[in-house]
């Protein structure tokens, strides 16, 4: 595993993420073609590695052979490749390395990892590989794969410069993670956006929903619940099974950084939620199970993000008092001190401090704005 370390800390800060037309070329025609037939193509704007963390749960309990590739990790790189099958990864990192010097090209970091987890899951011969695209769907590394099956979790509003600016935009972005589907599963997206899925695509064959598989009830559940539901609804009909009946551990299922309660009392509480979309169904989903008096947010957003919407949103909830995480806290974070005016402008109420003042805090607390921040508070509590 060290070797593989090395290696992957050679590509750190490279933005080379761009070699698609050549990843074919590290796999046979067989392979490729077994990796369409039992990859599951996870894409969407959030809740992506939840509903791949459930898919993987879910059919390790039917003890199907599975690997799990998702992105990023909180703490270490080897939460971005699952499997119960035990695996060489330094034997592996050292065939795609030898790729790269026969084609004469320098992977990213997203590809280099995910390149090791297809070869591991044809090595080991397993049933399922769950697939977590990275950014899009047409143009993701994760592509080359042209997915038999694909789940497509939600639209909303991110990295819309890449994307697009309307959810109609995105949603092509998306749904073209493969051109040839057999099986779209389909989570919560809107009736308007499920009718151009009916009337406008055809490259694939069947669709289920997962507003059927709950008789359109989305709002009686949180997010996690959903995506818990939605990886029900896929797990059963890939293995065949038509009900929808659901574990009886429906509730206690969580994936880290996501919702993730680490404390009772005082009530503490992690996720990742890094666009406006994710940011407010984490609000409502807390405001469905807690009281929001007096709960204390600490905030802190990776470069880039539009930071003016979703404190317009926090602004008319007077109950949450808002910290924002000094600069210099986590990586590529955005320094607080840039919208400060915003928040000035705004008569908002705010504070900058440490991010230990999370722990020490009395007063129910939520940790959110990237999955960096999450990953250094984790980081900083098992160190």
């Amino acid at each position: 595993m060290k070797e593989l370390e090395k290696y992957l800390n050679s590509k750190i800060g490279l933005t080379n993420n761009k070699n698609l037309e050549a990843l074919h070329r590290f796999f046979t025609k067989d392979q490729l073609k077994y990796l369409m037939d039992k990859t599951i193509a996870i894409v969407g704007t959030n809740g992506k590695t939840s509903t791949a963390n459930f898919i993987y749960k879910l059919l390790s309990k039917e003890t199907k052979q599975v690997l799990m590739f998702t992105s990023p990790h909180l703490v270490n790189f080897q939460e971005r490749i699952q499997s119960y099958s035990d695996i060489n990864f330094d034997f592996i990192s050292r065939s795609v390395h030898d790729f790269e010097t026969e084609n004469n090209i320098t992977l990213g970091y997203f590809e280099t990892l995910f390149l090791i987890a297809c070869k591991a899951f044809l090595d080991n011969e397993m049933d399922y590989f769950i697939c977590e695209a990275g950014i899009g769907g047409v143009l993701d590394t994760t592509s080359v794969i042209q997915s038999k099956n694909v789940v497509l979790t939600n639209i909303g509003r991110d990295h819309q410069d890449l994307l697009g600016y309307t959810d109609l935009d995105v949603l092509d972005q998306k749904i073209f993670v493969s051109k040839s589907i057999d099986n779209l599963f389909v989570g919560e997206l809107s009736d308007e956006l499920i009718r151009v899925i009916e009337n406008d695509y055809k490259h694939f064959k069947s669709k289920h929903l997962l507003k059927d598989f709950i008789d359109g009830k989305s709002k009686d559940f949180t997010s996690n619940q959903l995506n818990y539901l939605f990886a029900s609804l896929i797990v059963n009909f890939l293995l065949g099974s038509n009900t929808k009946k659901v574990p009886l551990d429906f509730n206690l299922e969580f994936v880290e950084g996501r919702f993730e309660i680490i404390n009772r009392n005082p009530l503490k509480i992690l996720d990742g939620a890094h666009n406006i979309d994710g940011f407010i169904r984490t609000i409502e989903d807390y405001e469905k199970v807690f009281s929001s008096l007096d709960t204390h947010l600490y905030l802190g957003f990776k470069n880039g993000k539009n930071i003016e919407n979703i404190i317009s949103y926090l602004k008319p909830k007077k109950q949450y008092k808002l910290n924002f995480i000094e600069e210099k806290t986590f990586f590529n974070q955005q320094n607080p001190g840039k919208f400060i005016d915003y928040l000035e402008s705004e008569n908002i109420d705010y504070k900058i401090v440490e991010l230990s003042t999370f722990s020490s805090n009395k007063n129910p607390s939520i940790l959110l704005g990237s999955l960096y921040l999450i990953g250094e508070y984790k980081k900083r509590i098992t160190t």
